[in-house]
């Protein structure tokens, strides 16, 4: 089988130049040509009825644009946008999407539930940790004081 494919290759000055020419030719033609066109036939109306303002180079380009895009929005269609109105459904369509919704709502109840748990746990060994800290601070704060009494019997017995 045969490689239909041809490569192009730029290479060098020559063929960056050749590549400016090529867009250059394909923007002449396809875009700034008809633009021109759309501007004259514009121009002789407005000269013929006098009612229209005569418009510039940019303004047919830009009319030009507007009549493409409106081709390829409105082409084969009536209209661009499509209204529609939804199928109702059945019965049993109806009830297998309330029972999907019913067990969507039922993992969030228990994931809601297993957050809240674990938030109270975290609370609870928090406070349990607040508690260890202030009970050993009582019994250094005790013995402190015991010691201070057994100098001060020491004190006076001696």
């Amino acid at each position: 089988m045969k490689n239909k494919l041809r490569v192009i290759q730029i290479n060098g000055f020559k063929g960056i130049l050749f590549l400016i020419g090529a867009a250059a030719c394909l923007i002449a033609g396809f875009i700034a040509f008809p633009g021109l066109v759309l501007k004259s036939g514009w121009n002789i109306v407005s000269s013929l009825t006098g009612v229209i303002p005569s418009i510039g180079m940019l303004q047919g380009i830009l009319l030009w644009g507007i009549m493409v895009v409106a081709y390829f929005a409105f082409k084969g269609k009536g209209f661009f946008v499509e209204f529609k109105s939804a199928d109702e459904l059945s019965r049993s369509e109806m009830n297998a999407v309330m029972e999907k919704i019913r067990m969507e709502r039922q993992t969030d109840i228990i994931a809601k539930s297993i957050i809240k748990a674990r938030e109270l746990e975290a609370k609870a060994q928090q406070e349990f940790k607040n508690s260890e800290s202030s009970v050993a601070e009582n019994s250094e704060h005790i013995e402190n004081i015991d010691n201070i009494e057994n100098t001060k019997v020491d004190k006076f017995l001696s």
